[in-house]
């Protein structure tokens, strides 16, 4: 049978999913469409075309065990409904969850080649460009993280840095980070010389808007990130290898030119802050959870419900900004252990990988993990998007398998001779010798 993400109309969805994914840094910056964002009426047209081609063609792909683990940790969400803090969170929290998981499903039906994977990635990464060019045109005009805010009616304290409207200054960094290691795999790739020169163009521009957003976790990622720069090297040739050191310096120049003195401090501080600060009140929410855990070890509070369990305690509602402490407090000792186990599950997926692919998933998860323990990631599209690629990249590669060598009776590969074999001439009495006819063909050199 004909793989669903083969058809027609399994094209025409994989053409969906592309612009769903482009869209997915920077879809809270456009006015919702009929109470939705534009991303949901995309997930939800490729959804229907993957339904009716799964339908046509009577064929459902196995799902791999990193998708159960997905499974298990979103049905453990759903049962902490019964005993959750804030009923109206969970069930919403259950809800992203479960779009989420089908987002995943989309992307292991559809993107089953090493091209549509990196049709994929390379549609993440000119929608981080987007978000970039955007907070750099703000800066340009003066407006301010706090000017984006009184737009949307939230009053906060004046802020010199920058970002998108409607998206939060941390998670645009961290979502830009995220793009780093995808333009350096592409860069270390066989490609169009024109996609190698955006590379290097997406690289100089997002560690410029870096800077300029300000964000002390989405720069620690970033340089986290472009550690897959010396371990591709070798790969990129020398050309590439100048431009990318280059481009990479002039955006960090430009950046530190451009950002403001109050944030050029809040970023040296940012030691001080680890060991002696708050982190911006961080470790007050922090402090909260963890009292909020001690009084719910084992079940949690009910997903999503974080902010009203530390709401006596911290006084406010808000959520941990630490992806880990958020799932420990709301899901419990087993919700954490399935949310370690999934991403356990991923670095070892990546070590089967080839070499440039192995390094690629393996910096880019632990950007991941560096970013998100400063913010409330587990359930962003993004997360789930770097998981859900990786489940795909790690079994187009398996199916693929290694070479396959030709084997004998016994189940030894067979040790390949070399032809035509050297042979002793054989000596023949006079008037005795054979005849060279079809029946003696190994004589007849």
């Amino acid at each position: 049978a004909i793989p669903a993400g083969d058809t027609g109309l399994g094209r025409l969805a994989f053409g969906v999913l592309w612009i769903f994914v482009f869209v997915m840094p920077w879809e809270e910056s456009v006015p919702l469409l009929g109470g939705f964002v534009i991303s949901r009426w995309l997930a939800m047209l490729a959804f229907t075309l993957v339904g009716f081609s799964v339908l046509a063609t009577g064929r459902l792909r196995r799902i791999s065990p990193i998708h159960s683990l997905m499974l298990a940790f979103v049905a453990w969400a759903a049962i902490t409904l019964f005993w959750t803090m804030d009923s109206s969170m969970t069930v919403t929290r259950i809800s992203t969850y479960a779009q989420l998981l089908l987002a995943v499903w989309m992307m292991w039906e559809l993107a089953t080649t090493g091209e549509r994977i990196v049709s994929l990635l390379r549609a993440y990464l000119f929608g981080a460009m987007v978000m970039a060019v955007d907070t750099i045109v703000n800066y340009s005009r003066g407006i301010q993280v706090a000017d984006l805010n009184a737009q949307q009616g939230i009053i906060q304290y004046h802020d010199q840095r920058y970002s998108m409207y409607g998206i939060n200054a941390n998670d645009l960094a961290l979502m830009i980070a995220l793009s780093l290691p995808i333009a350096v795999y592409l860069l270390a790739r066989r490609g169009s010389p024109w996609m190698k020169l955006y590379c290097w163009l997406h690289l100089g521009v997002c560690l410029t808007a870096l800077f300029l957003v300000g964000s002390r976790g989405g720069l620690i990622a970033s340089g986290v990130a472009l550690l897959l720069f010396p371990l591709l090297m070798k790969r990129m040739g020398p050309v590439h290898t100048t431009g990318f050191i280059a481009v990479c310096l002039a955006g960090a120049v430009l950046g530190i030119h451009f950002l403001p003195p109050d944030d050029w401090q809040r970023i040296l501080n940012t030691g001080a802050e680890i060991t002696q600060g708050t982190l911006t009140h961080r470790t007050v929410l922090w402090d909260a959870g963890v009292d909020a855990f001690r009084n719910h070890p084992w079940g949690g509070v009910g997903a999503g419900a974080y902010g009203a369990a530390i709401y006596k305690t911290a006084g406010i509602a808000l959520g941990a900004h630490d992806t880990f402490l958020s799932v420990l407090v709301e899901m419990g000792v087993p919700g954490l252990i399935l949310l370690l186990a999934l991403v356990a599950v991923l670095f070892y997926a990546a070590r089967s990988l080839p070499f440039t692919e192995r390094w690629f998933w393996t910096m880019l998860l632990l950007t991941w993990s560096t970013g998100v323990l400063a913010l409330t990631w587990e359930y962003r599209k993004e997360t789930w998007f770097v998981f859900g690629l990786l489940a795909v990249h790690a079994a187009v590669y398996q199916k693929k398998g290694p070479p396959r060598t030709e084997t004998s009776r016994g189940g030894q590969p067979k040790v390949p001779t070399l032809t035509p074999v050297l042979r002793k001439p054989r000596r023949y009495p006079l008037g005795s010798a054979p005849s060279y006819t079809a029946e003696h063909p190994a004589d007849c050199r």
